[in-house]
């Protein structure tokens, strides 16, 4: 694990999707399936950030659903993460889940798939911190895949929030990630298609498509959906045949 071509494309400062597929590639083999980095705390608002983003065999609904309930205020792991710089397997934590509250914390991620967990969190300049985050039903819960996982997770978050700063600094736009679910319900809403027509062509409940669409544009940015279809057409990220 502690070679490949995670840790050149590292050092080359290479684009998000290639580190973040190799990053996975390379911790699949020890149980992992989904890797994430989230921002606890930045220094300043104007401060670059490298946030809520996930990867791997799950999309962000999850994460989508934790920012928007505010679930962070209640969360055992998270505050536990802003104490200490070791990494940490989260099942150690769900004993301190004392209130209904942290307790649903853990229920709404087991509802999205995530059980099992590895954290490594990460101190960076001006009071920067968050962490790199590991899971997987067959992720392995000993003191050497632990030992790796922290030190593969803290390169892996010095990357994003660098790469992060690069782009800030060039004036890119932020990376929009939409999961096939919410592209799907934006090229239909394109078509002109209503929410019931929609249900009947994807084979889901009408607000389960509600939710598709909200969630893709809170992901944009926008509060109307002709803003989401918009900005999903002019950046290909629907087909607009």
């Amino acid at each position: 694990m502690l070679d490949g071509p995670f840790w050149d494309l590292v050092d080359e400062n290479a684009d998000y999707e290639k580190v973040e597929q190799a990053f996975l590639d390379m911790c699949a083999p020890l149980g992992v399936h989904t890797i994430s980095c989230i921002e606890l705390r930045a220094p300043t608002h104007s401060s670059p950030v490298f946030l809520g983003r996930m990867f791997g065999k799950r999309d962000g609904d999850y994460l989508t659903r934790y920012r928007k309930e505010e679930l962070v205020e209640h969360d055992v792991v998270a505050q536990h993460a802003k104490e200490t710089a070791q990494g940490f397997y989260w099942d150690d934590l769900k004993p301190k889940a004392i209130t209904r509250k942290q307790q649903d914390v853990f229920s709404i991620a087991c509802e999205h798939g995530f059980s099992d967990g590895y954290l490594s969190p990460f101190y960076g300049v001006g009071g920067r911190m968050g962490f790199t985050g590991f899971f997987g039903s067959k992720l392995c819960n000993d003191p050497v895949t632990g030992r790796l996982l922290n030190f593969a997770g803290k390169e892996f978050y010095r990357y994003a929030f660098q790469k992060a700063a690069i782009e800030s600094i060039d004036g890119a736009e932020p990376v929009i990630v939409l999961t096939s679910r919410q592209k799907e319900v934006l090229y239909w809403i394109s078509k002109g298609k209503t929410d019931w027509e929609m249900s009947r062509l994807l084979n889901i409940a009408v607000p389960t498509v509600n939710r598709h669409v909200e969630m893709a544009k809170e992901r944009i940015g926008v509060r109307s959906r002709a803003e989401a279809v918009h900005f999903a057409l002019t950046n290909n990220l629907i087909m607009q045949g």
